[in-house]
C-alpha cells in the first residue's frame, strides 16, 4: 500500500469526526437557545403572577357589584353594565397574556412576514407589567406597515430579552424606555431600536456583552434574578440566523441603545392576504 493510499482512510476518518463535532455543536447551540427561551419565561413569571393578582382583583370586585345590584329590588343597570365591562376588559387582558405566554413556551412559530407593530404589541403583552408602574415612561414609534422577514417567536424572544434588561436596569431609578422602528435609507432593512435611560454599560464591558456567560448583573435587586449571561448571546445568534445584526451604543449614566437590523419582508409576502 502506498503512503498516499494509507492517508485516505485517515483523512476520511478526520472529516467524519469533524462533521460529527459540527453537528454536536449545532445541537448544543439549539439547546442553549431553547434553555434561554425558557429562562426568559421564568424571568417574567413572577411579574406576570403579580399582574394576574392585579387583574383578578377588579374582576372579582366588579362581578360582586354586578351580582349585588342585579339581586336587589331595584337593580342599577348602569352599574351592572359598567361592572361587567370592567370585568370583561380585565379578563380579556389576562386571556391575551396566557395565550401569548403559551405560544412562546411551546415555541410555536413560522417563518415569513412579521409586522413590526404587531410584534412589539405582542411582546408588551407577554411582558405584562406596565412600565409606568415602575416609574418608567414607555414610548413606541413604529413606522406604519413595516414588515420584516423572520420567525415571530424568535423575534419576540429577542425583544423580550432586551426589554427585560432595560427594565431591570432602570428599576428603582425610573427613566424612559423607547421602542423605535423605521426602514433604513437603503430600503432593504428595518432598524428596531430599544433605548433606555438606565445606568449604561461601562466601555470596557461593551466588547464582551454578547459573550456567553458574561453578565454585568452581579447582584439581584427587588426580587429580580441574577443574569445568566446567555440572553444577549442568544439574541445575537437569533439575529445572525435571520441574516441581520445587533449593535449597541451606551454611555455610563445616560443609557443604552440596542439596534436590531432585519431584512424587510419580501413584497409578495407583504402583499399576501392575511389568514384568519
Amino acid at each position: 500500500m502506498t503512503a498516499a493510499a494509507s492517508k485516505q482512510p485517515i483523512e476520511q476518518t478526520l472529516l467524519e469526526q469533524l462533521e460529527s463535532t459540527r453537528q454536536q455543536l449545532d445541537l448544543l447551540r439549539d439547546q442553549i437557545a431553547e434553555s434561554q427561551r425558557l429562562a426568559t419565561i421564568g424571568t417574567i413569571a413572577a411579574v406576570i403572577a403579580h399582574e394576574f393578582n392585579n387583574l383578578l382583583t377588579p374582576i372579582v370586585s366588579y362581578s360582586q357589584f354586578a351580582l349585588q345590584s342585579a339581586q336587589s329590588d331595584q337593580p342599577d343597570m348602569d352599574l351592572v353594565r359598567k361592572a361587567l365591562t370592567k370585568a370583561f376588559q380585565s379578563s380579556t387582558k389576562a386571556g391575551r397574556i396566557c395565550q401569548s405566554m403559551l405560544s412562546l413556551a411551546r415555541g410555536q412559530s413560522s417563518l415569513g412576514s412579521v409586522g413590526v407593530q404587531e410584534l412589539v404589541d405582542e411582546t408588551l403583552v407577554v411582558l405584562a407589567r406596565d412600565p409606568q408602574k415602575d416609574g418608567i415612561a414607555l414610548r413606541v414609534h413604529i413606522e406604519p406597515d413595516l414588515q420584516v422577514q423572520g420567525d415571530v417567536v424568535q423575534l419576540e424572544q429577542v425583544l423580550l430579552n432586551l426589554l427585560i434588561n432595560a427594565r431591570q436596569a432602570m428599576l428603582g431609578r425610573g427613566g424612559s424606555l423607547t421602542i423605535k422602528a423605521v426602514r433604513t435609507e437603503e430600503q432593504t432593512q428595518a432598524r428596531i431600536q430599544i433605548i433606555d435611560t438606565g445606568p449604561g454599560i461601562a466601555e470596557k464591558n461593551l466588547p464582551r456583552i454578547f459573550e456567553p456567560f458574561f453578565t454585568t448583573k452581579g447582584t439581584a435587586q427587588k426580587g429580580e434574578t441574577k443574569g445568566t449571561g446567555l440572553g444577549l448571546a442568544v439574541v445575537r445568534q437569533i439575529m445572525e440566523h435571520h441574516l441581520g445584526r445587533i449593535e449597541v451604543q451606551s454611555e455610563v449614566g445616560r443609557g443604552t441603545t440596542f439596534s436590531l437590523y432585519l431584512p424587510l419582508a419580501k413584497p409578495a409576502e407583504t402583499d399576501a392576504p392575511a389568514q384568519s
